[in-house]
């Protein structure tokens, strides 16, 4: 059988049956052990068409601007705003017409001071968000940033809401409906009907949201 898709594949003693992963630029297959190629070739090629499309899909748009190692010039993404970072004799990071002016401070490197100032940015957004949409019922009992792979947030039953420190490249209508989404779950602990019901009664149509999570948000979850 003639291979139309490439893909990376991986075997997996937990997988329980063929898994078909589509990420920027990229197509992953996770097998049970023992499984044959050409079962694998015949599941991949019956699937041809969605994987060109999802491909398709990821190359038609532009990744958020989140570099792997912030140096002066890099271009950043935050809350929607795309800045370029300048090294200057600052004290502090400042966002000023389009410029990011930031330097080394407290002993810390520009990574490591980059991050922290970005973190701050997006917990000082999540946690007005909580504020405006809390209610009798949807009150966390903390907010926390995470490092998740494949989750834009979570919800404990202990009430702890983790949001994806990524999402700090995102827009904030997108940050918004994470955050939202995460407090909703206080009340409806899975995604029935009645938690789409409340998401929607409270931001409206979400659609366009959940789009750029799949796709633009692909881009941030690879790296």
């Amino acid at each position: 059988m003639k291979r139309t898709v490439s893909y990376q594949l991986r075997y997996s003693r937990r997988a329980k049956r063929l898994r078909l992963e589509v990420v920027p630029g990229e197509v992953r297959v996770t097998a049970p052990p023992g499984t044959g190629i050409s079962v694998i070739e015949e599941f991949v090629q019956s699937r041809e068409k969605w994987v060109m499309d999802k491909l398709s899909d990821f190359a038609s748009i532009s990744s958020p601007c989140s570099p792997a190692a912030y140096t002066d010039g890099s271009e950043i993404s935050v809350l929607g705003k795309k800045a370029i970072l300048r090294v200057a004799e600052v004290q502090e990071f400042v966002l000023r017409d389009d410029i990011l002016y930031g330097c080394l401070y407290r002993g810390m490197d520009l990574n490591r001071s980059a991050g922290k100032w970005l973190d701050g940015q997006l917990l000082s957004f999540v946690n007005k968000t909580v504020e405006k949409y809390s209610s009798p019922g949807l009150v966390p009992s903390r907010i926390r940033l995470g490092n998740a792979r494949t989750r834009w947030g979570s919800c404990s039953p202990r009430g702890v809401i983790m949001i994806n420190r990524k999402l700090v490249h995102a827009p904030p209508e997108v940050v918004e409906y994470v955050a939202v989404h995460e407090l909703v779950h206080l009340k409806h602990r899975n995604h029935s009907p009645l938690f789409w019901n409340t998401v929607e009664q409270t931001l409206g149509d979400v659609k366009s949201q959940r789009k750029w999570l799949r796709l633009q948000g692909a881009f941030l979850l690879r790296e």
